[in-house]
This record gives structure tokens, C-alpha cells and sequence, in this order.
């Protein structure tokens, strides 16, 4: 077994190239650090620094090679101690979302709750809103924000939101250009809805851009390529809303469901719940 002092050593002289100065960082001889640093050689079967006489300290290729390992034993360990020592009253609140409302419902969500609940911590999962109804079902999230599922007996809530065209800061459309739209690859998203607005008025649209992921969309829209759809509540900058300047006919509504496994179990699970109703109630 490696030795986390020998391993802190090595890091901190690898940092250094100066046993000297590691062993003042670690608050030791530097006969201590060099002999730890040898030891872990043994155990390796290689040269992780080359210190010849005359020479500047330098890493082996083995000794880069080994550094980045040795910095993740660390970090775990370091992980492993504080989660250990974290107070035993602290609470863990598992969300599954989509990532368009993790960064904007969510993120507002949570500017107001974590600084009132600082035992909660929260754990995000983020994934298609298909796929978070499972994860709630088999007991791997507590809450799942998402696009509404239909009237089950597990939804806290559903709020209706406004469809909106938007692009990023710097993308331009004549009312009677042809209008380049990006959306996800496989088709499970908004765009029945944009084309279904674009149809009524006669306009042709898209598909200028794809992604399999949403932060690929977003990319294209930050871009200034192509613009998309989302719910007015998950427009945050640098996103902008398009309309009636550029022609865009006004699109349908959908709901944004909370559903939570277990209600009324966890006060901390009704107090997030609520945030988060608040939030959606909110004038967007």
C-alpha cells in the first residue's frame, strides 16, 4: 500500500523541484522527504525524479506519469475525510432535471434556498426529461423538475410557461428570410412547435445546426448561428428574445412539472419543493 505521506511528499516536491523548500512546506527535514520520495521508488520499481549532483531537480517521464495518480489518491482521500467529518444532521436532496432548467429555474431556485438550508446539500442530475420519471420511480432522485408528464399522483405541481423564439446577442433575421433554427439531433425537443408557428404564417425555417446535447444547441444560439425555442423561464443571458422585429409568429404554451418521490417524508424536501413553486410562480 502507498504511503500518503510518501505521496505527499512527491507532489509537493514535484511542485517545488526543491527539496529544500518541500520539506519547509511539509514542515520537515529534507533527509525526511528524500527518503519517503525513495521508498515509493522501491515500491514502484522506477525513478520518479532525476537529482543528480550539479543538476536541476526534474521530473522522470515516470514521475509526470505518476504525479497526476498521485494527485487524485490525495484529492480522494482528502474527499473521503471530509465527508466523514461532515455534520451528522446534514441532509442530502437528490433533483434530476434538464440542463436548460438547471441553469436558469434551478440556479435562481437555489441562490435563495442554500443560503437559509446550509445543513442541505443538494445533489443535480441532469437529464432528458423522459428519462427522469425512471430515475424518480427507482429511488435515484428525490425531486424531478421537467416537462410536464401528464396528471400523476407523484406531481406536486405544474405551471404553465410560454414557448419563446430566442438567439444570441448578435444574431440578426429579416422578417422575410428563411429562418435557421438549431435544435436537438434525435428530434425529442421543441421543434414540433416552431414549425408548426412557422407553418401557419407561411415561413419556411431550418435546420441549419444539430446537437445529440442542449449545451451544443446553446452553443450554436450563443454563436449567433441559428436561433431555437425554449420556455420563457429558461431564457437567461446571453440569450435575448426574437418576435415580432424579425417576423416570428407567437408560439404554444407547455407545462413545467415538479414531481417528488415520497411526499410529505423530508421538511427539506417540502421546503425545495416550494422554492422551486415559487420560482415558476415568478413573473419571468
Amino acid at each position: 500500500m502507498l504511503d500518503p505521506r510518501a505521496l505527499d511528499s512527491f507532489v509537493v516536491a514535484a511542485e517545488t523541484l526543491n527539496f529544500s523548500e518541500a520539506a519547509a512546506r511539509r514542515n520537515t527535514v529534507q533527509s525526511a522527504i528524500s527518503a519517503q520520495i525513495r521508498k515509493l521508488e522501491e515500491q514502484l520499481g522506477q525513478r520518479l525524479i532525476d537529482r543528480g549532483r550539479g543538476q536541476a531537480m526534474s521530473l522522470t517521464a515516470e514521475g509526470r506519469a505518476f504525479l497526476a495518480y498521485a494527485q487524485r489518491i490525495l484529492n480522494l482521500s482528502d474527499e473521503a475525510m471530509a465527508m466523514m467529518q461532515a455534520p451528522k444532521e446534514q441532509r442530502v436532496i437528490r433533483l434530476g432535471t434538464n440542463v436548460t432548467l438547471a441553469m436558469s429555474v434551478v440556479a435562481r431556485a437555489l441562490k435563495g434556498f442554500a443560503p437559509e438550508n446550509p445543513n442541505v446539500k443538494i445533489e443535480i442530475l441532469c437529464d432528458r426529461s423522459d428519462g427522469l420519471l425512471p430515475k424518480l420511480e427507482a429511488g435515484e432522485i428525490d425531486l424531478a423538475l421537467m416537462m410536464d408528464q401528464g396528471k400523476r399522483a407523484d406531481r406536486v405541481f405544474v405551471e404553465h410557461d410560454q414557448l419563446i423564439w430566442v438567439a444570441g446577442p448578435g444574431f440578426t433575421l429579416q422578417p422575410d428570410q428563411e429562418v435557421p433554427l438549431v435544435f436537438l439531433s434525435d428530434g425529442r425537443d421543441l421543434r414540433a412547435y416552431a414549425f408548426a408557428a412557422l407553418d401557419r404564417i407561411g415561413r419556411r425555417g431550418t435546420i441549419a445546426h444539430s446537437s445529440p446535447h442542449p449545451m451544443g444547441v446553446r452553443s450554436f444560439v450563443v454563436a449567433d448561428l441559428a436561433a431555437t425555442v425554449l420556455p420563457s423561464r429558461a431564457i437567461v443571458a446571453p440569450l435575448r428574445r426574437l418576435g415580432d422585429e424579425e417576423g416570428l409568429p407567437e408560439l404554444g404554451g407547455i407545462g413545467i412539472a415538479l414531481y417528488q418521490r415520497m411526499q410529505g417524508a423530508r421538511p427539506e424536501l417540502e421546503g425545495f419543493a416550494q422554492t422551486l413553486h415559487e420560482e415558476m410562480q415568478a413573473v419571468p
